[in-house]
């Protein structure tokens, strides 16, 4: 089980401790806020700024990549027509329309920037200089190509970035496939408009050349790159069915993405980007925060403790000066304090005075006991002195044969030793009906036969507690009223409880109450039964009730109901 700081520690530690953690608490809400919304801001602005870049380079790169797919589409009719020419033409036209359509694809190469050269795959024997911007393969080496797959189920495609060999040395290249598709609809040749890959790099590329940034097809493919290959190859994969938007941003754990599309949906471009590099500026201004928190924290926790030994000071003059109380000693407590410290100084110094004036009260009430304890003990002897006169007498109606009053004697003996044995306003149940059943043995002796009790007492309710002598009274007001000049007598007693409260029944079968009983002046007696009035408001106050009424078939009867009270 927790316990509670401030019932187990010193106020000082708990106040230094709790000032301690409450301003580290506050001055971390407010770095990470801080740093949060920075971070976000940050995002935010990277996100847009980077899309507007996107977006300015997509349409840059579909003006160029547009064109050369509407060129390779012209192209493509022109080597259809020419084409069906060399076959029903002799060798000195076939070679005119050879060099005519050569000379159309070069000057194709040369009026175009970014295209590196164009390769035309037939079953036509063309001769071509294969160091020239224009070369001739035969069908049979589409199958050597590593690209060619991607382009057998479609009439165009664009072809991820690859080497070719381009005079004499191995160059980077990306590539537009269409077919050339005669009337009947027949696929006879393949043309490859071969785009340099620095030249789509210098659309997508910085200066510093830090650029992370890469171009993907329609199908998410990755065309070309610029920056690092496996990092962009790993985000073209964990972007793949994010990228659904025409533009947007993802951060996945360090790397922040952001995404631009083209105005067709042709070409996605991609720019990866450190999360950390972009946040090291709010970085730092949240090690700049924690640096200034932890200078606060300082500062406030020794201000915290130079308070808090100032207001102790006077704490600890009070607690010393109770741990050293002697009665008649000068605590030696300061009275120059006008405040609270003032006023408890004041109060413990009356309170000192307080306790001088009842050890004094004390001391007297020694005396005084020491005196009614002398004076109880020579009232002891009372008691047994009549204890040992009934017994006398007793034997001496035994000796001279009157059993009825040995008989009268021994229950009068057994009732005042149970009287005068508990001096306890409160006894058990079972030691009042033992007392009150000596008093109706007593009484069945002088009526004999005329006379008949009945005492029920429930088990649960034997331990629990009743005023001492509490039923006696009841019981001898029926034998002095109720039973005065009748032929024989009845009493029934029924304690039970209920609950929290226990009851008392008593009855009789006497002449009962006379009208207006309660309001007729008596000449003597009456005084049992206020005198259990008066004991029973004494012990319960208000929570109790007495009922004395007659009943239907004579006689009196009383109902009685206090608290509960275990032994």
């Amino acid at each position: 089980m927790l316990q509670n700081p401030f019932k187990s520690y010193g106020i000082i530690a708990v106040y230094f401790f709790s000032s301690a953690v409450i301003i580290a608490m506050l001055i971390g809400i407010v770095i990470a806020v801080s740093y949060s919304g920075t971070s976000s801001e940050i995002a935010s602005n990277t996100s847009f700024y980077q899309q507007r870049l996107l977006n300015e380079l997509s349409k840059k790169m579909s003006t160029s990549l547009i064109g050369i797919e509407q060129t390779s589409g012209t192209s493509a009719k022109n080597v259809d027509l020419l084409y069906g020419r060399l076959r029903d033409k002799d060798a000195y036209e076939r070679l005119q329309i050879e060099t005519d359509l050569q000379s159309q694809l070069k000057y194709l190469v040369f009026g175009t920037p970014i295209l590196q050269s164009i390769h035309v795959y037939s079953d036509y024997p063309f001769t071509s200089d294969t160091q020239g911007p224009v070369t001739f393969f035969p069908m049979s080496q589409l199958d050597k190509e590593a690209w060619y797959p991607s382009i057998l189920e479609t009439d165009s495609a664009w072809l991820g970035e690859h080497k070719i060999m381009s005079n004499g040395r191995e160059e980077s290249v990306i590539s537009f496939a269409r077919k050339v598709i005669n009337n009947s609809n027949q696929y006879y040749s393949l043309m490859v408009f071969n785009i340099k890959v620095s030249s789509i790099r210098h659309l997508i590329s910085t200066e510093d050349d830090t650029t992370n940034m890469a171009l993907l097809d329609a199908a998410g493919r990755l065309i070309t790159h610029a920056g690092n290959s496996s990092k962009l190859q790993q985000a073209t994969l964990t972007l793949k069915g994010e990228m659904d938007k025409p533009s947007g941003s993802l951060r996945v754990q360090d790397d922040f993405f952001v995404w631009a599309k083209s105005p067709d949906s042709q070409w996605t471009l991609f720019e990866a980007s450190s999360w950390s590099d972009m946040t090291k500026g709010s970085k730092s201004m949240a090690k700049l925060f924690l640096l200034l928190g932890a200078t606060t924290i300082v500062l406030v926790l020794l201000l915290t403790l130079f308070l808090s030994r100032r207001f102790m000071r006077p704490m600890n003059q009070l607690i010393r000066a109770m741990g050293q109380y002697s009665p008649g000693d000068d605590q030696g407590l300061p009275t120059d304090y006008k405040n609270e410290f003032g006023k408890l100084f004041h109060g413990y110094r009356k309170l000192t005075q307080r306790i001088e004036d009842l050890y004094e009260s004390l001391r007297e009430q020694h005396v005084q006991q020491r005196a009614a304890e002398l004076k109880s003990l020579q009232m002891m002897i009372n008691p047994h002195f009549l204890y040992n006169t009934l017994d006398q007498i007793n034997w001496t109606a035994i000796e001279a044969g009157q059993n009825k009053i040995s008989s009268m004697l021994a229950q009068v003996a057994s009732m005042f030793r149970l009287a005068l044995s508990n001096t306890n306003s409160l006894v058990a149940v079972t030691e009042e009906v033992a007392h009150i059943d000596h008093y109706l043995k007593f009484q069945q002796v002088r009526w004999e036969d005329k006379m008949s009790y009945l005492i029920k007492v429930d088990e649960n309710c034997k331990s629990c507690l009743m005023p001492k002598i509490f039923l006696q009274p009841f019981v001898e007001n029926a034998f002095m009223h109720g039973f005065h000049g009748a032929s024989e007598a009845e009493i029934g007693i029924d304690i039970y409880r209920k609950e929290n409260d226990l009851y008392v029944t008593i009855t009789d079968n006497g002449k009962g109450l006379s009208e207006n009983w309660q309001n007729k002046p008596r000449k003597r007696g009456g005084y049992g039964l206020r005198n259990v009035k008066e004991r029973l408001d004494a012990l319960f106050g208000n929570q109790y009730s007495l009922q004395l009424s007659n009943r239907e078939q004579g006689g009196v009867q009383v109902e009685i109901r206090f608290p509960l009270s275990d032994s």
